[in-house]
């Protein structure tokens, strides 16, 4: 039995696309590539998703990059070039813009008092 490509498509022309940098700074994964083949993603797949080539991901790998990163599947995902198109209450708007920079950590703690920062940890 042959199996049909999942068609034509490419990242460009895709408005939901696959954005794991966020999570995984916040997440201090140093070795993306490494921790994604740790958790049984095969190379070929990784290397798609980090060099933001990734046009699909199983639910076998979404489940295993949720778990392990502890998030949800609204944190692996970014919008791009599509919010301007959307009424305002839409709920696309909740996933991230591919546009927003990255904060490191060391910016988001650098103006908080140490009780904050214990504070958030406890929550």
């Amino acid at each position: 039995m042959l199996r049909r490509k999942r068609g034509d498509l490419t990242p460009r022309q895709s408005s939901i696309v696959l954005n794991l940098k966020p999570i995984m700074t916040a997440r201090q994964v140093i070795f993306p590539h490494a921790f994604l083949r740790k958790i049984g993603i095969s190379s070929n797949s990784v290397n798609k998703m980090l060099n933001g080539a990734a046009v699909q991901i199983n639910f076998r790998q979404m489940t295993a990059i949720c778990l392990s990163l502890n998030c949800t599947p609204n944190d692996l995902f970014a919008l791009r070039e599509m919010q301007q198109h959307l009424p305002e209450n839409h709920q696309l708007h909740k996933l991230q813009d591919i546009n927003q920079p990255i904060i490191e950590l060391q910016d988001f703690y650098k103006d908080k008092s140490l009780e904050e920062i214990r504070k958030m940890n406890e929550g």
